[in-house]
């Protein structure tokens, strides 16, 4: 308890590249996001709506944005938030639902893909590799599966048919997209529209060329500046 007090202290004082309190809160999401289906629970949209949104404030303090720009985002979370929180109390509630439903997802689609731009804009500058760089790297990659999630629901909720072929917990939307960026690919659960297949393939692609061009520089380079002598 009390490292963990030292290390959150610490963070509040100079939260910049340190991605560890970011990372947390991504793998909270994809957690939260696997076990939990939303559509069935208004508490578990706000959750994993709120922790997406704290995930993005603290990438935001640790890649150094300014004061002004991060209170911008705050406001932007908190208008995220609360509106998952409406959509969830207005859920089958007609036309209200459906246009809420709408503006929710383009936002909540905003929020979690602006945590991997800001963060691998950050590691790309860094001139020397640290452990803060590896843990930015883990933490846009794992984001990038959060990010891809959140758009398969988005084009399910906007699709007349479901592109799963039948309805689905949200929590299948999760599962897919991290078994596709992984090149894991069961194929318990596979995309039936263009649009879901082309969306699938171009995280499977995407996954592949973060993980040699971004992770395995940055780790190879870490060890290289490690090496004795």
């Amino acid at each position: 308890m009390t490292s963990a007090s030292t290390r959150w202290r610490a963070w509040r004082s100079d939260p910049v590249d340190r991605f560890g309190v970011v990372l947390f809160l991504v793998v909270v999401t994809i957690v939260v996001s696997a076990l939990v289906d939303v559509r069935a629970s208004p508490v578990g949209t706000v959750v994993v709506t709120a922790t997406s949104g704290a995930a993005l404030l603290a990438a935001s303090r640790a890649v150094g944005l300014g004061g002004r720009t991060v209170r911008a985002v705050a406001a932007f979370v908190v208008v995220v938030v609360l509106g998952s929180a409406v959509a969830a109390g207005l859920a089958g509630a007609g036309p209200a639902w459906s246009a809420t439903g709408n503006v929710l997802a383009l936002l909540w689609l905003a929020l979690v893909l602006a945590v991997p731009a800001l963060v691998i804009r950050r590691i790309v500058a860094h001139r020397a590799v640290a452990v803060r760089t590896v843990l930015g790297a883990v933490t846009a990659y794992l984001q990038i599966a959060v990010a891809y999630a959140v758009l398969l629901r988005a084009l399910d909720w906007w699709s007349p048919t479901p592109v799963l072929g039948a309805e689905q917990p949200s929590t299948a939307y999760t599962y897919l997209s991290l078994t596709t960026i992984s090149t894991l690919g069961l194929g318990d659960l596979t995309p039936r529209t263009d649009l879901a297949r082309l969306v699938v393939a171009s995280e499977a692609v995407l996954g592949q060329v973060f993980l040699v061009r971004v992770v395995a520089v940055v780790v190879s380079r870490f060890a290289e500046s490690h090496r004795p002598g």
